[in-house]
């Protein structure tokens, strides 16, 4: 493993899907692994996705996001820049970004109830930038 991955961390892999995340097995059978870059991606998604309070029972009491404050909003420009400082607020938690170059939320073109939210960080173990998009229904059900 190299330095980079090293530091950005290892964890199993996860199949996000619509009801949720799975672990992610492999064609032998075997839980598949992620590193480097795309752990740190994996981690922001799930990170967005878990509800900030969810885990306090485990001792993360701060851990996700209040995204899911924004259920049944409608998609207005003030929804999306509440949007875009809960991301902020959440990315701000995670100890392997240097630094958050950008953060984007836009109104699907097709999902007109969907944010597509872009983030642009810079890993603490990198040169190159790291981009997801994350996509977050404001839909309720």
């Amino acid at each position: 493993m190299s330095e980079k991955d090293a530091i950005l961390g290892r964890d199993l892999r996860l199949r996000f899907e619509e009801t949720g995340a799975d672990l992610s097995v492999g064609p032998e059978g075997d839980l598949e692994l992620v590193s480097g870059e795309l752990n740190l991606a994996q981690a922001i998604i799930h990170r967005l996705t878990t509800g900030e309070g969810e885990l306090y029972d485990i001792g993360h009491a701060d851990y996700g996001s209040r995204l899911h404050e924004l259920l049944g909003e409608p998609n207005n420009e003030r929804t999306r820049a509440r949007a875009k400082n809960i991301v902020l607020n959440c990315l701000a938690q995670e100890p392997r970004i240097r630094e958050v170059i950008s953060v984007n939320v836009r109104t699907n073109s097709l999902e007109p109830h969907r944010l597509d939210i872009e983030i642009t960080v810079l890993p603490i173990a990198s040169p190159t930038t790291l981009s997801i998009v994350y996509p977050f229904s404001l839909e309720v059900g």
